[in-house]
């Protein structure tokens, strides 16, 4: 009788009726089934949802959710259930399939409402902090990944197996995002890259949120709000290596929410011995699920009691499917060698549609043409295929640290990125000639003082290399199209 109240709250059946009214009908053979009062139309409660054709005692569906909430943060593995429930270990496999079709469906409700209730979070005084970071689960083991470790080759080696055995995906790389005192999701994804990376942080966190992070996420230029942590910075005390700021800024900066994240989902997969890549996205989505629970009591006491007096409706499109086709659209489909190997490659193309690109001014357009030009070539030499990703990265740095529509000193820009004053105005140089930025300059006691004046919120990649003829040429540009100021003596013999 519970499970039947916990599947009829989750996907409402009704027999069109003037004034429908279901009962649970104990019929042998047919313990699925309700009918209603007023018209006496029978209906089958568990058709079109997860456990269609579903042969085995209803009753161990909502004693096995019970138990899996329960348990949060230990997971419940096919042999637990079998052990519990004295079943085969193939019917328990397919049991937890089930179920975990349920989490996933329920946990894509509530990232949705939550991606909702952050966008209209710019008037409350709590502002909402998002944290993200990646992990590895499941890495191979040295011999078949011509021993390198991840402690020195960064985490996405060491899921895939050399390339002398096919470069098969045996690993798991997952990328967390959470919410401070808040939901958490995961997500599999095949790369450590930009396009992943963003794709799933537009997906889960509006722009306007503030977002903490590691200095993984350069690229993310277009988020006002975005601030990194270095856990690489150096110490200025020459007793110790390591700055103990790498973890938390003076600014208040740390992503220790995600880590935090990251520990708790390490020590639940222990529990299994491994899991396919395959799979991974649906015991990633159920543990997420049980993880956001105690942020929804109502769809707790559901799961735990039966109480439906919380409903929270799946969609029934997805509902209305069978068994395949909904663990179809969980699947994690891992990256063949080829597919691989021609995404490692550094391609800086802008991808804009045709409206937006119309709307930039015509040096900008004319920049992004060459740019895109140049990355589309079948060969490109190594040198400058590395020269551009070097300096694409410092204009990304630079990129981030400088605030929308107000005048920045270059000083502080040199201080706080760490980069020479000859680094940074090589990149200011282009962005004044495309009209990215405005400059003024002005002469201060025998010294030439700059500001920078951040016009938009959009960077795009742009060819920094210059030939021996175009230096003089551009040097000249960036005189002519920078705002001077003149600074007036005193006539005072002494102070100014």
């Amino acid at each position: 009788m519970k499970s039947l109240t916990l599947l009829n709250a989750l996907y409402p059946k009704s027999c069109n009726c003037s004034k429908p009214n279901l009962v649970f009908l104990k019929v042998k053979n047919r313990p699925s089934m309700a009918r209603c009062s007023n018209c006496h139309k029978q209906v089958s409660i568990t058709a079109n949802t997860p456990f269609q054709g579903y042969q085995s005692n209803l009753a161990y569906i909502s004693y096995i959710i019970w138990d899996m909430v329960n348990q949060y943060p230990k997971v419940m593995t096919s042999k637990e259930i079998s052990r519990k429930l004295n079943l085969s270990y193939r019917t328990s496999y397919y049991l937890k399939k089930r179920i975990q079709i349920i989490f996933s469906q329920l946990n894509d409700k509530l990232r949705k409402e939550l991606f909702e209730e952050l966008k209209n979070t710019e008037n409350t005084d709590q502002k909402p902090i998002a944290v993200a970071d990646s992990v590895v689960l499941f890495s191979a083991s040295l011999k078949a990944n011509k021993y390198r470790s991840r402690r020195y080759k960064t985490g996405t080696a060491s899921i895939y197996l050399s390339n002398n055995l096919q470069g098969r995906q045996v690993g798991c790389l997952v990328h967390t995002i959470g919410i401070n005192h808040g939901m958490t999701f995961y997500k599999s994804i095949p790369l450590n890259n930009q396009h992943y990376l963003e794709n799933d942080l537009n997906e889960k966190i509006p722009k306007n949120v503030t977002l903490y992070t590691d200095e993984g996420y350069t690229f993310l230029w277009d988020r006002p709000n975005h601030k990194m942590v270095n856990h690489s910075k150096k110490s200025k005390d020459p007793r110790y290596n390591l700055s103990r700021d790498r973890w938390v800024t003076r600014e208040g900066v740390s992503n220790n929410g995600a880590e935090s994240r990251n520990n708790i989902l390490k020590q639940s997969f222990r529990s299994y011995g491994y899991i396919s890549p395959r799979w991974s996205q649906l015991y990633l989505n159920e543990l997420s699920f049980l993880s956001n629970l105690k942020f929804k009591p109502e769809l707790r006491n559901l799961l735990s009691l039966g109480d439906d007096a919380f409903v929270l409706e799946v969609n029934r499109s997805d509902a209305q499917e069978n068994l395949t086709n909904n663990v179809e659209k969980y699947l994690y489909r891992p990256l063949s060698l080829e597919e691989r190997n021609q995404e490692s490659k550094s391609s800086l193309i802008n991808k804009i549609n045709f409206e937006k690109f119309q709307r930039l001014s015509k040096g900008l357009k004319d920049a992004i043409t060459v740019n895109n030009q140049f990355w589309n070539q079948n060969y490109i030499e190594n040198h400058k295929r590395r020269k551009e990703s070097k300096y694409n990265l410092v204009a990304r740095k630079l990129w981030v640290l400088l605030e929308l529509k107000k005048w920045t000193s270059l000083d502080d820009l040199v201080k706080i990125s760490g980069y020479s004053r000859l680094e940074v105005l090589f990149i200011l140089k282009k962005w004044l000639t495309v009209g990215l930025i405005n400059m003024s300059k002005t002469n201060e006691r025998y010294m030439d003082t700059y500001k920078i004046y951040k016009k938009t919120n959009d960077l795009f990649y742009l060819l920094y290399s210059e030939t021996k003829t175009q230096v003089k040429a551009n040097w000249n540009n960036f005189n002519k199209k920078i705002f001077k100021n003149k600074s007036y003596r005193s006539n005072r013999k002494y102070g100014s």
